[in-house]
């Protein structure tokens, strides 16, 4: 049996009892979204998760993507995208404190805001 049909994709609070129900509209529409693009991706969904404000200390929610190493187990790069409830916001993070890290290629000049429907600004 494969147990990444059990486990969600960008679980919002703790995997075992996902508690996406807790956020706004906009939010609850953007993790649904989430979840049905990263169906495919070749990880695993225990490698995804979505931080609410008040568990990351940031103001947007914050979904989170970390690439691990199959051969080491370890967590290589960890990826996030804020969600303001309009448009999103990607880098990579810091793996620990979730905060962009400043020489990311996505953070900065080349970042750009892009609004749900796919138009960037």
């Amino acid at each position: 049996m494969d147990d990444r049909v059990n486990m969600p994709w960008f679980s919002v609070g703790d995997a075992d009892d996902d508690a996406s129900a807790t956020l706004d509209a906009a939010g609850r529409r953007y993790v649904s979204v989430l979840r049905d693009r990263a169906a495919t991706w070749p990880c695993d969904p225990e490698e995804t998760f979505v931080l609410r404000p008040e568990e990351s200390g940031f103001a947007h929610l914050l979904a989170v993507l970390c690439l691990v190493r199959a051969a080491t187990d370890v967590v290589s790069h960890v990826f996030g995208v804020f969600f303001d409830g309009q448009g999103v916001l990607g880098s990579e993070l810091h793996n620990q404190m979730y905060t962009p890290l400043g020489g990311s290629r996505w953070w900065g000049r080349s970042m750009r805001r892009v609004h749900p429907a796919g138009a960037r600004t």
